[in-house]
C-alpha cells in the first residue's frame, strides 16, 4: 500500500476543481503537459493539486485514468457535476478518508478520533510522528515540514476561516461543518451542527466497506461513525432509517450482540441510483 503525504501543493481542493480536472482528464491530455496550465487557468502548482485531489477522491485512478465514480457524478449525464448536493460531498468525503492515497485524512478522521474529540495542531502533528514511528507508514520517510503542510491543509479543507476572502471559502468540504475552531489554536470534531447525511449515503458507505459480506462487523460502523462524526444515537437512528428503506437490512443489538445484517440483493452502485433518483 502506498502512502502519500503532501502533494497537494498546499491547496485545499476548491469546489470548481474536481469538475475542471475531470473534464480535462477526460481530454487524454497530460497534466505534466505545459498546456494544462492554460486549460485549467491556474499556476502550475495549482495544476499538480488538482491532479492530487482527484486521485484523492478516487474520480481517477492510479494510472489517471477516470473512474466509475468520476464519471457518474462529473460526466455530461452526471448526477451532480457542479456538486451542489451536500450528500454528493459527503459521498467524496467518505472517498476520501476511505482511500488510502491521501493518507493523513484516514489517520486523523479515524485513528486520531478515536483518541480524542477536541484538538490542536500540536496534537495532530504528535500523532502523525507516533504513528510514523511505530512503523505504520512502512518506509515512508518522516518529514517535519511535510506534516506540518498536510495538517494545514487538512483544517483549511474542513475548519470555516476566520477571513473573508472567496478563495477561503472555496474549500470543497466546509459546508459539511465537521470540524470546528473552538478557540484559537484549539478545534473538534463537531457532533452537534454539522450537515445532515442521507441513510441512503451512508448505506452506500457500508455496502462499500462490506463488498459482499452479508454480515457487516460492528467495528466497521464503529469507524464511519468516526468519519460522519456521528453519535451513538445516531448511529441507531440512521440503522432504523435504512431498516425502514430497506427491510432485509437491519441491525440486532440484542442477546449481546451487534449484527449490521444485509438479506437485499443489492449493491453499492444500485444504492447511489436510488439516492439520485429519487
Amino acid at each position: 500500500m502506498k502512502y502519500t503525504f503532501s502533494g497537494h501543493e498546499t491547496f485545499q481542493c476548491k469546489s470548481l476543481w474536481l469538475k475542471k480536472g475531470y473534464d480535462y482528464a477526460l481530454s487524454n491530455k497530460s497534466f505534466n503537459d505545459a498546456e494544462a496550465v492554460v486549460a485549467l487557468g491556474v499556476g502550475k502548482n495549482m495544476v499538480a493539486s488538482i491532479k492530487f485531489w482527484l486521485r484523492a477522491f478516487d474520480i481517477i485512478d492510479e494510472e489517471g485514468n477516470i473512474t466509475w465514480l468520476g464519471h457518474y457524478i462529473l460526466g455530461d449525464n452526471g448526477k451532480d457535476q457542479f456538486l451542489e448536493d451536500t450528500n454528493t460531498l459527503w459521498l467524496l468525503h467518505f472517498h476520501l478518508v476511505s482511500n488510502y492515497y491521501a493518507t493523513i485524512y484516514r489517520q486523523l478522521f479515524i485513528n486520531f478520533h478515536k483518541e480524542r474529540k477536541d484538538f490542536s495542531k500540536v496534537n495532530l502533528f504528535n500523532f502523525i510522528k507516533r504513528q510514523f514511528a511505530d512503523h505504520s507508514f512502512g518506509s515512508t520517510i518522516f518529514n517535519e515540514n511535510t506534516i506540518n503542510k498536510d495538517i494545514a491543509t487538512f483544517l483549511k479543507m474542513y475548519v470555516t476561516p476566520d477571513n473573508c476572502t472567496f478563495d477561503d471559502y472555496a474549500a470543497l468540504l466546509l459546508n459539511l461543518n465537521l470540524v470546528t475552531r473552538v478557540e484559537r489554536e484549539l478545534y473538534e470534531f463537531n457532533y452537534t451542527t454539522k450537515a445532515d447525511i442521507d441513510p441512503l449515503i451512508f448505506l452506500y458507505a457500508i455496502k462499500t466497506l462490506a463488498g459482499n459480506d452479508k454480515v457487516v462487523e460492528y467495528e466497521k460502523l464503529l469507524e464511519l461513525s468516526l468519519v460522519f462524526c456521528m453519535s451513538q444515537n445516531e448511529l441507531y437512528e440512521i440503522f432504523n432509517k435504512i431498516n425502514q428503506l430497506f427491510p432485509t437490512i437491519s441491525f440486532d443489538n440484542s442477546a449481546g450482540e451487534q449484527l449490521f445484517t444485509i438479506r437485499e440483493n443489492i449493491t453499492a452502485r444500485d444504492i447511489l441510483h436510488k439516492y439520485y433518483n429519487k
